[in-house]
């Protein structure tokens, strides 16, 4: 029986509980609610004086977004432009890549006719070399062929005619020479 009685008394306490709660709250509510009402007063006024800057501000804020969306647009240009150059920039890549492989085939070519060119040279000069040793040994009608060969192979080598010109002569002096060695014995 007695946890009967406990659960009603529970009951029994929390509905006084309750109705002495309510009790208070209702002597106390016009007080409380003037009290709201002049809250309520005081914040619609702030609202008031607030409204005229959210209003400005707003303002602000759509002049900040058309700007934002003007340079986004204008950023957006400019991407577009920079990737045209980027383009061409690869375009212009491409192109001096195929230019620069014909510039190395053209080194190619001229390393080549450069390895002939002295190829060359080292041949007119052993020939000149012969020619100048035949001439030392006064063969001088084989050093001029030699030297004639070299006129042959390049014209413009002048020291080739400079020899040619120096072998005729003493050419001319050998058979003057042998001329007044041939008078001489006949003389005697």
């Amino acid at each position: 029986m007695t946890r009967k009685y406990s659960k009603y008394f529970c009951m029994f306490t929390i509905t006084m509980v309750s109705l002495g709660l309510f009790n208070s709250g209702c002597t106390l509510q016009p007080t409380r609610t003037a009290a709201l009402e002049t809250k309520m007063d005081t914040l619609s006024h702030s609202v008031e004086g607030l409204e005229p800057k959210i209003s400005g501000l707003k303002t602000k804020l759509d002049e900040q977004v058309a700007e934002i969306e003007a340079s986004l647009s204008a950023q957006g240009n400019l991407l577009q432009e920079i990737k045209r150059d980027l383009d061409l920039v690869e375009e212009d890549k491409g192109k001096m890549k195929v230019q620069l492989d014909e510039l190395e085939t053209q080194l190619n070519r001229f390393e080549s006719l450069s390895e002939i060119t002295s190829a060359e040279t080292k041949l007119t000069e052993e020939l000149l070399d012969g020619a100048i040793i035949l001439y030392r040994q006064q063969k001088f009608e084989e050093a001029i062929s030699k030297w004639e060969e070299i006129l042959a192979r390049d014209p413009g080598k002048l020291e080739a005619k400079f020899y040619i010109e120096i072998a005729n002569d003493r050419i001319k002096e050998k058979a003057t020479l042998e001329e007044l060695k041939a008078l001489l014995i006949q003389r005697k």
